[in-house]
């Protein structure tokens, strides 16, 4: 028994020098100092092993191990940030080439996406400095392509990279902005989430987003939403044109009220001038009777009848004016009673329209103001600091890991983490200053009227508070950082130059490790 224990070990051991030996040459390459440990290793294992110098080469593995920096989850990271930067460089640059801005964008999508393993960022690396040599080569048209390869269009340059997926030529006509689009319609399915939470298609295309799509499965999602939208704005415009008719109802009575007004006092006029002309002629009958009666007795019963004939007409005269005050004050009632009822049709209708006019103005999840808002914000800030020269600072924040939120405790932990960290953000700020939800995991600020130290210091404290949240998913503690970058307005700037400045110093501190604040000052 025990000499076939020893034999199994024996084999076992074997099996795993063996194991070790290949497994130190496979990663081979990570640095001078463990490589050279490594094949030490290899050969304290090799033949008849020497398990004693072999413990000595681990144990100083171990230690260059611990103290190893660098590691491969951080460098494939840190490698994805720098080819992404520089993938946004080139799009910016071949923005008049649509194909090649296009493969371009498709690129950047996929840096976006989850980077499972250290060869993936090889491949992608590969179709970066492919799509630099055809950008390159396209510029200097003045030099003659030395091989056939630099004829060909840049998507034959990006099939030509074997990476063990199916690649496809752009077509010209394809939409270069895929990447906004994707962006826009991650807000709008945010937004229409709210209202519709139990949105079957909503949840799909939400979903689909998180993973990925096409862009056959992003026109789709386009359209689903483009429907909503229409009905949304068919149900709101059958609405309006339910007030709109109540309203013009409303006026076609008050102007009914109005015109038979006009025509009661037309007749009323039309009587009192006719009575006037009875009592003038009631009056000219008096003075006749007296001026040609001789006897007393006579003109006393003449002027009888002529006063009884005065007061009739006056009676009358009286009792049409008192109908007609009469019908003139029920008139102005009823007109009284439909302008008040008009007036509370308009300020309900007012009141929805200034409802809908904060609610497209405001994100729905954070209820901080959106994108929309913020842009005409900045356009009378920038008009006040042309005017004025008055300082003006832009800062754009970003949380860190926010899709591995997403992933790992699922959207409802997304969401109100973006919740918590919007509101901590707008706590820190004064009244004067303004902040915005650009999109996603996004945030823009405006600072008026203070310099860069200011906002660099300003900034380091909502960094170090927002790292000292309590966070808490599923009864496990997660800290929640975020990176910041900002730049002030200079002369020459206008509102896009300073944006772009902003979030270059913002995509610098994802690079330089995230958690950070990159502003003018480090410039």
């Amino acid at each position: 028994m025990e000499a076939k224990q020893l034999q199994a070990y024996k084999q076992n051991n074997t099996l795993l020098c063996q194991f070790i030996i290949r497994l130190s040459a496979f990663y081979e390459g990570f640095s001078d100092k463990i490589d050279n440990e490594l094949g030490k290793l290899r050969g304290h294992l090799s033949g008849t092993p020497n398990f004693s110098l072999a413990a000595v080469s681990i144990e100083k593995l171990n230690n260059l191990i611990q103290h190893q920096d660098v590691t491969l989850k951080k460098y494939t990271s840190d490698t994805a940030a720098s080819i992404e930067d520089s993938m946004k460089q080139l799009q910016k640059i071949v923005f008049e080439d649509d194909e090649l801005k296009t493969l371009t964008t498709k690129e950047l999508i996929k840096l976006n996406q989850p980077i499972n393993d250290v060869y993936s960022i090889y491949k992608l690396y590969a179709k970066a400095l492919t799509l630099h040599r055809v950008a390159l080569n396209k510029k200097m048209v003045s030099l003659a392509p030395t091989e056939e390869k630099l004829n060909a269009s840049p998507a034959e340059h990006i099939s030509s990279i074997s990476d063990g997926e199916e690649n496809h030529t752009a077509p010209q006509d394809e939409n270069p902005h895929y990447r906004s689009i994707l962006v826009e319609l991650n807000q709008l399915i945010a937004s229409y989430a709210q209202k519709k939470p139990n949105d079957k298609q909503l949840n799909d295309i939400k979903d689909r987003l998180e993973s990925g799509m096409d862009e056959n499965q992003l026109l789709k999602s386009c359209v689903v939403i483009l429907r909503m939208i229409v009905q949304d704005a068919m149900s709101e415009a059958s609405l309006t044109g339910k007030v709109i008719q109540s309203l013009h109802n409303s006026l076609g009575q008050i102007n009914s009220s109005v015109s038979e007004s006009i025509e009661d006092s037309k007749s009323q006029f039309e009587q009192r001038k006719a009575g006037n002309e009875q009592l003038k002629s009631h009056i000219d009958s008096i003075e006749e009777v007296v001026s040609e009666s001789d006897s007393l007795e006579v003109l006393k019963e003449q002027a009888q009848s002529c006063v009884k004939n005065l007061m009739s007409t006056l009676s009358e005269q009286q009792n049409n004016d008192e109908k007609g005050q009469e019908a003139l004050v029920s008139l102005l009632s009823s007109m009284q009673e439909r302008i008040e009822t008009l007036q509370q049709k308009t300020a309900v209708y007012k009141k929805k329209l200034a409802e809908q006019v904060m609610q497209s103005r405001t994100d729905t999840l954070t209820r901080l103001p959106n994108r929309q808002a913020y842009n005409e914000k900045l356009e009378h800030a920038f008009s006040h600091f042309k005017d004025s020269g008055e300082p003006l600072a832009v800062a754009v924040v970003d949380i860190d890991h926010f899709k591995s939120i997403n992933d790992r405790f699922g959207h409802a932990a997304g969401d109100k983490t973006l919740q918590v960290v919007s509101r901590h953000l707008k706590q820190s700020m004064e009244k004067h200053e303004f902040i915005a939800r650009w999109g996603g995991e996004e945030f823009v600020m405006l600072f008026p009227n203070t310099d860069i130290d200011r906002v660099d210091k300003k900034l380091n404290e909502m960094r170090t508070h927002l790292a000292s949240l309590p966070f808490k998913f599923k009864q496990e503690k997660v800290k929640i950082t975020a990176s910041f970058g900002a730049t002030c307005f200079h002369k020459d700037d206008n509102t896009d130059s300073v944006f772009e400045r902003a979030d270059e110093y913002l995509y610098r501190a994802k690079r330089d490790g995230r958690n950070r604040v990159i502003t003018d000052l480090n410039n």
